[in-house]
C-alpha cells in the first residue's frame, strides 16, 4: 500500500511537496482553502513582479530619447496595467492545476483542520501517514491603526487598487515596502516611507542600502527612519500620519507592510501535538519534523526567511525526509535573496556583519557597473557588485550586487560558493564580454588585485 501523504496548504512549498510525494510514490492530497499558488502566486512575487515589469518599461520610454529615439510622453493606463498582472496569475495558476492533474494529486479546495491522523476538509475525512504543514502567512496589521479604513491596505490590497494614489504613504520601510515605492514612483505617484529603524532594508549590506537609498530619493522617494507613527486622522480622501517627532504626512493611500504572520492558529496543530512559537511559527527540527512524527513543516509558516524558492526547497526535503529518500537535515548556508526594487538588489550567503558575528574576518572585492559597458549601454549605470571571503582561506562567503540583472546574475555567485570556491577561483572563469555578469569576475579580481582596470 503507498504511503499517504496530505499537504495542508497549496502555495510554492505545499504544491512542491504535494508533487514530489505523487513522484515517490505515494498517495498525494493537497487540500487549500483558496487558489493554488498560495501568496507567492497569487498575492506576492508574480503579480507585483509584473507590476514592476511595466514599471521598468515605463523607465526606458522615458529616457527614450537617450537612445536616439524620440516618442510621445507616454501614459499610463493602471487598469491595463492590473488586468495584465491577472492575465499572467492566471496562466502561472493554471500551470500549478495542470502540474498536480499530471501527477494524479488530488486537490481538494477548502480549509482543512487536523483532527487525530487526518485533516477534515469539504465535508471529508482525509487520513495521513505524513502530513505536510506549509500553510504560509498573512499580511500583519499595525497597532493603533485602523487596518479596515478603506484608505489603509496591505500587500494584499494594494494589488486590488482600481487607481493609482497620488501620494502614497508606507509604513514600513523592508523588502515589500520598498519594492512597492519603486513600482508607485515609477508610475508617478508622490511616495513617503516611514522606518521604525535607521535603516531601510534591513538585513542588507549597510554601504548598499545607503547606495540604494540615493538612488531612489533622485526619483523624489523621501524617508523617514528612525521614525514611529504616534496617531492616523481618517478621511473620506485622504489619511494623515503623525509621526513621533511631530512631522505630519498627509496621503491619499497608506500601506502597512510591517511583516507578516504565519496561518497556524485554529486548524488543529496544537492538539496534534505541534509546537506553535513565536509569531505563530510551527517549531521543527533540522530535518523539518515537529514535536509529532507524522507531522512535517515547510515554507514560511516554519519562520526564517519568507523566500518562495526555499519555501519549495524545505517543502521537497521534508516530503524526501518523510518517505526516506535521501533523509538529511535542511541546509540553509546558501539561499539567494532578491529585493526587485530600481536598481534591482541581490544577496547570497553572509554580508560582513553578518561575517563578522560569526567570527570571520572578510575581505571585499567591488566593481561598479559605472565602468560596465553592457550596464551603460542599457542606460542602466548605478550600482556596485561585492564580493565577500574569508580573509584568512580566500573562500567566498557572501555577494551583494546593487544594479541591473542583479536578480539573475547572483546564482553564479551562489553556486561558486556551494562548491567551495575561493574569490582568487571565481576571478580567473573567464567571463564573456559584454555582459553584465562580468561585474563578478572583475569584483573578484579586484578583490584579488589583479583587476587590469580597477584600483
Amino acid at each position: 500500500m503507498s504511503p499517504r501523504v496530505v499537504v495542508l496548504g497549496g502555495g510554492p512549498a505545499g504544491d512542491v511537496a504535494a508533487l514530489r510525494a505523487a513522484q515517490l510514490g505515494a498517495e498525494s492530497v493537497l487540500i487549500e482553502r483558496a487558489e493554488l499558488g498560495g501568496t507567492c502566486l497569487n498575492w506576492g512575487c508574480i503579480p507585483t513582479k509584473s507590476l514592476l515589469a511595466g514599471a521598468d518599461l515605463l523607465r526606458k520610454i522615458r529616457n527614450a530619447a537617450d537612445f536616439g529615439i524620440t516618442v510621445d510622453a507616454p501614459r499610463v493606463d493602471f487598469t491595463r496595467m492590473m488586468e495584465r498582472k491577472e492575465e499572467i496569475v492566471l496562466k502561472m495558476r493554471r500551470g500549478v492545476e495542470s502540474a498536480c492533474q499530471r501527477r494524479k494529486v488530488r486537490v481538494v479546495k477548502a480549509q482543512g483542520v487536523v483532527d487525530g491522523n487526518a485533516v477534515v476538509a469539504g465535508g471529508e475525512r482525509f487520513e495521513y501517514d505524513h502530513l505536510v504543514v506549509c500553510v504560509g502567512t498573512e499580511p500583519a496589521g499595525l497597532r493603533g491603526i485602523d487596518m479596515e479604513h478603506p484608505r489603509v491596505v496591505t500587500s494584499n490590497g494594494i494589488l486590488r487598487l482600481e487607481r493609482l494614489p497620488d501620494h502614497l504613504l508606507v509604513i514600513g520601510g523592508g523588502v515589500v515596502g520598498c519594492e512597492f515605492a519603486s513600482l508607485f514612483l515609477a508610475l508617478g505617484s508622490r511616495v513617503t516611507v516611514v522606518e521604525l529603524l535607521p535603516q531601510i532594508l534591513p538585513g542588507v549590506d549597510a554601504r548598499i542600502t545607503q547606495q540604494f537609498r540615493r538612488s531612489i530619493e533622485k526619483e523624489g522617494a523621501t524617508f523617514h527612519t528612525g521614525r514611529t507613527v504616534q496617531s492616523v486622522e481618517y478621511g473620506e480622501s485622504a489619511v494623515t500620519a503623525q509621526l513621533d517627532d511631530g512631522t505630519r504626512v498627509d496621503a491619499d493611500l497608506m500601506l502597512v507592510s510591517v511583516g507578516r504572520r504565519a496561518q497556524t492558529r485554529g486548524i488543529g496543530l496544537e492538539d496534534a501535538g505541534v509546537v506553535i512559537g513565536e509569531q505563530d511559527h510551527i517549531v521543527v527540527d533540522d530535518f523539518l519534523r515537529t514535536a509529532n512524527p507524522q507531522i512535517w513543516g515547510a515554507g514560511d509558516c516554519i519562520g526564517g526567511l519568507q523566500l518562495a524558492h526555499l519555501g519549495s526547497a524545505e517543502a521537497a526535503r521534508a516530503v524526501e525526509n518523510a518517505l526516506d529518500h535521501h533523509v538529511m537535515p535542511m541546509d540553509r548556508t546558501v539561499v539567494p535573496a532578491c529585493i526587485y526594487t530600481h536598481p534591482e538588489i541581490a544577496m547570497v550567503g553572509l554580508n560582513p556583519d553578518a561575517a563578522a558575528a560569526a567570527g570571520l574576518t572578510v575581505k571585499r572585492g567591488q566593481a561598479r557597473f559605472l565602468g560596465n559597458g553592457k550596464a551603460l549601454g542599457e542606460g542602466e549605470p548605478e550600482g556596485i557588485a561585492e564580493l565577500y571571503a574569508d580573509a584568512a582561506s580566500d573562500r567566498l562567503v557572501g555577494a551583494t550586487v546593487m544594479g541591473v540583472h542583479a536578480v539573475e546574475i547572483i546564482h553564479e555567485v551562489s553556486v561558486a560558493i556551494s562548491d567551495g570556491l575561493t574569490m582568487d577561483d571565481l576571478g580567473s572563469v573567464i567571463h564573456a564580454h559584454p555582459t553584465v555578469s562580468e561585474l563578478i569576475m572583475d569584483s573578484a579580481e579586484q578583490g584579488e588585485g589583479v583587476a587590469p582596470y580597477l584600483s
